[in-house]
């Protein structure tokens, strides 16, 4: 008789989800924690080090200035903790670009010096045979910065005799030939690009001023696109790629300027950014690279211009695991699911145990680690349930945002949507509650079930503030009053939505901030999107009120239920 082996396979990974989560129950939790540990020092000191993997070890090149150290070559290797010279380099040179083709390391342009000389020449490292050998020139001398998709080097940018270059130029090893490519949107040097899915993200930089810009260049089309800023502008930053998402280090505000201990993630997914625990030290020209899921930044400097001290020193970085694979901000069997298609495998993205970084295979011990975290909310800031049945208090059950309730609302327990409700009388009924994020401070996404209303009832505001989620006075349309400061003359308007929730039915609405847009959605369909990107949202640090306007005047006070208000430092898919 045959049989679905999809089933079959289907049904024995929930037996196993089954069985791993009643061990799970009765263990203790695990601890989250992101790690860094100081490893052993590399024996030159520099900044602007260039460093690439082959074959799980790290080859540092080159750097910003100093005699013996602009052509110097050493490999790190992260399994013994040690450093062993290399061939030196045959060009002595600076700023230059560096990335791994073929197992091989390409060392591409750069210049003489520090105000030195720009430079075309190509050479090529084999790390099997510890030897050098030339490669074809660029087409035009420069400091480039590169990456490779499909088998082809792409130099990005850079610098050149006193000019900054917007200019990318593609290598092609079967032809040996340089291309012209479309220029990048934002002339810029001192930038990182990092590639995911076949596409190059460049982010950072400087021209006159630092760029806060990411651009993402895609090689099939020769398109360029823009995507959402960094949280703060930055030059000389370390980043490097893993799981779809870029992680950016350090780096400086300002040209010359003092270097910081920021981290910033990007979500290629959601395109959003989240800034997470700083590192031990402030940083600026640092290499980064991840073996494993370990990331390690080399070199750079912890002093303002003109840079006199450099570092030597060696840090490994282990980030929070994300155990919301499929990014719907809650984690699940469909996470679970997904864990269990990669079973055996070596895949980093679900190597999740043993902390910190996995041991190279998806196994049991990652199946129980993701367990302990079931129908857990990711990066979830506030969600007041309204499950409760009686009392003056509406608990938030993700952090400690718990709310007053004024008034006289009604508890009800059988009522909501997704259990229980509360029900405003739209005449002194409302929550106070304590911010849990300010908007001016990046990505966020706010959502609630409501049914009833009426035209000018607000949901959610901030006390003497905006009103982030209310109706129109005079048709209940969805609107938004969250706005950008004042620049100059342009004073950004509060955003309305054609959607009109007063009509006694359940909504799911949501107000989300990608960074650059603000955009209002109902029952998961966008309503309304800003037409020009804003630079950013207002500060917001007051409080909330749930079920009334931002001055409690009457008119603004809700009329119904409301249920299940979640508020997410990040963009979620509504």
């Amino acid at each position: 008789m045959k049989t679905n082996n999809r089933y079959k396979e289907f049904k024995t990974s929930f037996i196993v989800i089954g069985l791993v989560t009643v061990i799970v129950l009765t263990w203790a939790g695990s601890t989250r924690a992101e790690t860094w540990t100081q490893k052993s020092d590399m024996p030159t000191e520099r900044m602007i080090v260039r460093t690439n993997v082959v074959d799980g070890k790290i080859y540092a090149i080159s750097a910003l200035q100093g005699a013996g150290k602009l052509n110097r070559v050493e490999q790190y290797d992260p399994q013994t903790d040690t450093w062993t010279r290399k061939a030196d380099m045959p060009t002595t040179r600076a700023f230059l670009g560096t990335c791994v083709l073929n197992g091989k390391i390409y060392a591409v342009g750069g210049s003489t010096a520090w105000n030195g000389t720009a430079l075309a020449a190509v050479e090529v490292y084999d790390p099997a045979s510890d030897t050098w050998t030339h490669g074809t020139d660029m087409p035009m001398p420069r400091d480039a910065v590169t990456s490779v998709v499909n088998g082809k080097i792409y130099a990005i940018g850079g610098f050149r005799n006193g000019t900054v270059l917007a200019t990318v130029e593609e290598y092609d090893p079967v032809t040996d030939r340089w291309t012209p490519k479309a220029d990048m949107p934002t002339a810029r040097e001192l930038h990182t690009t990092n590639v995911i899915n076949g596409k190059i993200y460049v982010i950072g930089g400087q021209l006159q001023s630092v760029y806060s810009a990411v651009e993402m260049y895609d090689p099939a089309t020769d398109t360029w696109v823009r995507k959402a800023d960094m949280p703060e502008r930055r030059t000389a930053s370390g980043s490097c790629v893993l799981d779809e998402s870029i992680y950016v280090f350090g780096g400086s505000t300002s040209r010359g300027g003092s270097p910081r201990s920021n981290v910033f993630r990007y979500d290629s997914v959601t395109d959003t950014w989240t800034e997470l625990e700083p590192m031990p030290i402030n940083n600026s020209g640092m290499g980064a690279n991840v073996v494993g899921r370990r990331m390690y930044l080399i070199g750079g400097s912890s002093a303002n211009y003109p840079f006199t001290s450099m570092l030597s020193s060696v840090w490994e970085y282990v980030p929070l695991p994300e155990f919301d694979f499929n990014e719907d901000g809650v984690v699940d069997a469909l996470d679970m699911s997904l864990l269990i298609d990669h079973w055996h495998s070596s895949t980093s993205r679900y190597d999740l145990a043993p902390s910190p970084a996995g041991d190279g295979i998806v196994d049991v011990q990652d199946l129980v680690a993701l367990s302990e975290h079931l129908f857990e909310d990711e990066r979830i800031v506030a969600h007041w349930k309204l499950d409760e049945t009686e009392g003056d208090v509406a608990y938030d059950s993700a952090a400690e945002n718990d709310g007053i309730v004024l008034g006289n609302p009604v508890w009800q327990p059988e009522g909501g949507l997704v259990g229980g409700a509360l029900e405003f009388d739209g005449v002194d009924d409302f929550i106070s509650a304590p911010a849990p994020l300010n908007p001016a401070d990046g990505a966020f996404s706010v959502l609630a079930w409501i049914n009833g209303g009426a035209a000018g009832g607000v949901i959610i505001s901030e006390p003497v503030g905006a009103d982030w989620l209310s109706t129109d006075p005079l048709d209940g349309r969805l609107m938004t009053g969250l706005v950008s400061p004042p620049v100059g003359r342009f004073i950004a308007q509060p955003m309305k939505s054609e959607a009109i929730i007063t009509d006694g039915q359940w909504h799911r609405i949501g107000f989300i901030w990608d960074g650059s847009y603000r955009h209002l959605y109902v029952d998961g369909v966008e309503v309304a999107m800003d037409a020009t990107p804003l630079s950013s949202l207002e500060n917001a640090t007051n409080g909330l009120y749930l079920g009334a306007g931002n001055s409690l005047t009457s008119g603004t006070f809700f009329s119904g239920l409301i249920d299940d208000v979640r508020i997410y430092n990040r963009v979620v898919s509504p």
